[in-house]
């Protein structure tokens, strides 16, 4: 597969400096961490409108993660934030105004190949710019999931609330679904209880409440997970947080997934069965036209502050 235009800004691990590249051109070494042992983390955004949507809120979730990862130290995150404006004005300057994806990859660093990581050198940042579908609300696109049998990692043992580099449990749990002609797989834990996709959170709808997973199950404190709750709140839908089982997930009205690039997509089949009667649920668009709206105040307010419009 080509790789798609793209930007990146690449930091030097022993300078701090970085440069703006092509993403053809952009290389690492094949002595970092991040190679060898997924001992990275990353954050994943989008741009509405030019406006880089909650980055706060994703520079929040990273300090989680590197807390969680024991990364001693971080690459400066003002610096970050240059990288992050400097990358989508080069991609904008290139290709024209359009919506973009923003990833922020932060490796421990260059070092031995060795999994001590008191052998690897100082943490450096790269940011990797592309083009997004620019689109006038949120278009739905019904998803076809089914459960895995591959089971989420333990919390005590690689806490999904870390969003780390190391993602094959997800890339196994994705292929599984993808040999059953699915979309996507949701994912139990040890237990038997649902916690979320391979690459988003999940929300039930019952009875005309919304029920998600808690944390505690072990899934990432999405960003997008949270605006859906607030927005949930906003339209007087009683919310609940709440463990379910596989038996749960099949007597539901609608589901739907949520995702920073994706916002709200149903789930319109669950293991080869539909879910309801099979079509995009009320509930489900609802949430989904209300979330934009919201999103779409969110820039409207912070249109002054961009990160780099």
């Amino acid at each position: 597969m080509p790789i798609p235009r793209s930007i990146v800004a690449l930091q030097d691990p022993d300078t701090a400096q970085y440069q703006i590249l092509d993403g053809e051109n952009a290389k690492v070494s094949v002595f970092d961490r991040s190679f060898h042992f997924g001992d990275s983390l990353y954050e994943v955004a989008r741009t509405y409108n030019g406006i880089l949507f909650a980055h706060d809120d994703h520079v929040t979730r990273l300090r989680r993660s590197a807390s969680l990862a024991h990364f001693e130290e971080l690459p400066d995150l003002d610096q970050l934030a240059e990288m992050v404006r400097d990358a989508c004005h080069e991609f904008v300057y290139r290709y024209g105004n359009v919506e973009l994806y923003v990833r922020t990859t932060i490796s421990r660093g260059v070092g031995d190949v060795n999994m001590d990581r008191r052998t690897s050198g100082k943490p450096y940042a790269l940011v990797i710019v592309k083009d997004l579908r620019k689109d006038p609300g949120p278009p739905l696109e019904p998803q076809s999931w089914v459960v895995a049998q591959r089971r989420r990692n333990l919390v005590t043992a690689l806490d999904p609330a870390m969003k780390s580099g190391n993602y094959l449990n997800s890339v196994l749990a994705l292929a599984e679904a993808q040999s059953y002609g699915a979309d996507d797989a949701l994912m139990l834990d040890y237990r038997g209880y649902a916690t979320e996709g391979t690459a988003s959170n999940f929300f039930v709808v019952k009875h005309g409440e919304v029920w998600t997973a808690p944390l505690s199950v072990g899934i990432l404190a999405g960003v997008t997970r949270a605006q859906v709750m607030e927005t949930c709140r906003d339209l007087d839908i009683t919310l609940r947080e709440r463990l379910m089982s596989r038996y749960d997930l099949q007597h539901v009205d609608e589901l739907f997934l949520s995702s920073s690039v994706r916002e709200v997509q149903p789930i319109v089949a669950l293991d080869g069965r539909p879910v309801g009667d099979g079509t995009p649920g009320p509930v489900t668009q609802r949430v989904a036209v209300a979330l934009r709206a919201r999103i779409d105040a969110w820039c409207l307010a912070h249109a002054d502050a961009s990160l780099w419009l």
